[in-house]
């Protein structure tokens, strides 16, 4: 009979492990920082092994608080996941991204060109039982994007965006598909300046979400291909295709 990992089952070293997540939700938390990037699926890489990828990430629509409008941006990145231990992984991605502002009274209609952007993340396996193939996975990521400069008449506006989020999915393996539910506690902001002084930062409204998404598992399941959408604090989607090695 299969060994089911639960909490009551976990050893110290996994405890301790929970106990550096929470804290690292309370020190996102405390400023107001969390948000809104993909959870990054079910895929669990083995100790000591990873699996390279390419992800495409857009979020149509995210409110800001007050009357600052939306934003809106669409990412491309390698994407990179190592097992440290067979249930805790680290995520990394590096590529390119952009950033449009529309709909507020304070801010004008900006489209900024197309820059650096980044990210970085870690997922924990809380629960994991192979026989009916239901998994539990809790994490935290975030992403950075760093657009061009766009002017206006007289005017120089600089910005970055910042995306963090803390989530939880459970999911349900059947045969090549896993589906997966779940919830998010985040926050964007964006990061600007006119005419490189007066720094501003304007906050997310909307600071609970939801996430639903697929991994289809190919090739004896080293090929993942995954979709994911996510709703209520924003509106966005991501696509993926990963490689385990």
């Amino acid at each position: 009979m299969e060994k089911v990992t639960t909490f009551a089952t976990f050893s110290i070293k996994k405890l301790q492990a929970l106990q550096i997540l929470f804290l690292i939700i309370v020190f996102f938390g405390s400023e107001k920082e969390l948000s809104a990037a993909p959870s990054n699926g079910t895929r669990f890489p083995p100790k000591g092994r990873g699996e390279v990828g390419y992800e495409c990430s857009v979020m149509y629509k995210r409110p800001l608080n007050r009357s600052y409008g939306n934003l809106k941006t669409q990412n491309h990145f390698y994407t990179l996941s190592f097992g440290i231990f067979d249930w805790l992984c680290l995520d990394g991605k590096i590529g390119i991204g952009d950033v449009r502002q529309k709909g507020g009274i304070h801010l004008p209609k900006l489209e900024y060109r197309t820059g650096f952007a980044g990210g970085y993340g870690f997922r924990i396996k809380a629960f994991d039982d192979p026989q009916s193939g239901v998994r539990i996975i809790v994490g935290a990521q975030h992403i950075s994007v760093h657009p061009k400069d766009r002017s206006i008449d007289d005017d120089k506006y600089e910005c970055f965006l910042d995306d963090w989020q803390i989530s939880g999915i459970i999911s349900k393996r059947f045969k090549f598909i896993t589906p997966y539910l779940g919830i998010k506690g985040s926050d964007c902001e964006i990061v600007y300046n006119i005419n490189k002084h007066d720094k501003k930062r304007r906050y997310s409204r909307y600071h609970i979400g939801m996430i639903s998404g697929l991994d289809f598992y190919v090739f004896d399941d080293k090929l993942r291909i995954n979709t994911e959408a996510r709703f209520f604090d924003e509106t966005g989607f991501s696509t993926a295709i990963a490689y385990l090695f």
